[in-house]
């Protein structure tokens, strides 16, 4: 007598493995390179303000040095000010400096709270940017205004 069930079973795993196998050599999927201009400048603003929001919301959460503050700001404003670049003229250069924009910002909003770093100063997310003036008490220093020269 046949045993239906093992033919069954056995047909079954053979449809399983070939779909496995399937998936593995199935089309692949477009990178954004690959997309027209205004997909990509879509996805690259639609990015950006993910990003802002990761950002505010980092800050709302709070326990971030002032150095972080300055750092999320400036990438912030850095982020904003080439988004729009994007948008009014649109170039792979200027959708490549969007990106790098964009992934500044995300770096910015994953910065670690200082508290958790026994005192060692985290690392900064901004590469080459300048310090903020700070004095001993880790206050933001003021420069003085500039008055008239001494004669």
């Amino acid at each position: 007598m046949i045993d239906i069930r093992r033919h069954v079973r056995s047909g079954m795993l053979l449809v399983a493995a070939v779909g496995l196998l399937g998936g593995c050599h199935g089309l692949r999927r477009p990178d954004m390179a690959r997309l027209p201009g205004p997909a990509q400048d879509y996805l690259l603003v639609s990015t950006y303000f993910m990003a802002e929001g990761s950002l505010v919301s980092r800050l709302q959460d709070g326990g971030l040095s002032g150095q972080q503050v300055y750092d999320m700001a400036a990438s912030l404003k850095y982020g904003k000010h080439t988004i729009m670049t994007v948008l009014q003229k649109p170039s792979r250069r200027t959708r490549r400096e969007g990106r790098q924009a964009v992934a500044l910002m995300v770096a910015c909003a994953n910065q670690p709270d200082p508290s958790t770093l026994n005192g060692v100063a985290p690392a900064r997310c901004l590469p080459g940017a300048p310090l903020m003036p700070v004095n001993a008490n880790g206050q933001v220093v003021v420069p003085p205004a500039a008055g008239p020269a001494p004669r």
